[in-house]
């Protein structure tokens, strides 16, 4: 059960990940050749992020520590949630 919880947090993640670079897309598509590269680079940092997460999750799973693993997989949608609560009080 407890191994079903991590890979549940870890989709979760994913899951935030993969919406926030959407939102961000969708974002960029009427903006200014800096604000492109700025959120060019924030989803490429969540990208590289969530593949780290990703991994480090995998990892906690095969040494048998799922809760950790699960704490390590959910991470994205904290920062997720960070970043927006940023863009939107600057309003970017």
């Amino acid at each position: 059960m407890q191994i079903v919880a991590s890979i549940f947090a870890s989709l979760v993640g994913v899951f935030s990940t993969l919406c926030m670079i959407v939102l961000l897309a969708a974002g960029l598509a009427n903006a200014k050749p800096p604000q492109i590269q700025q959120g060019k680079w924030m989803m490429w940092g969540l990208l590289i992020f969530q593949i780290l997460v990703l991994t480090g999750a995998i990892w906690l799973m095969v040494k048998h520590k799922p809760w950790p693993a699960a704490a390590v997989g959910i991470s994205p949608l904290v920062v997720v949630i960070a970043l927006i609560g940023i863009l939107v009080v600057t309003e970017w």
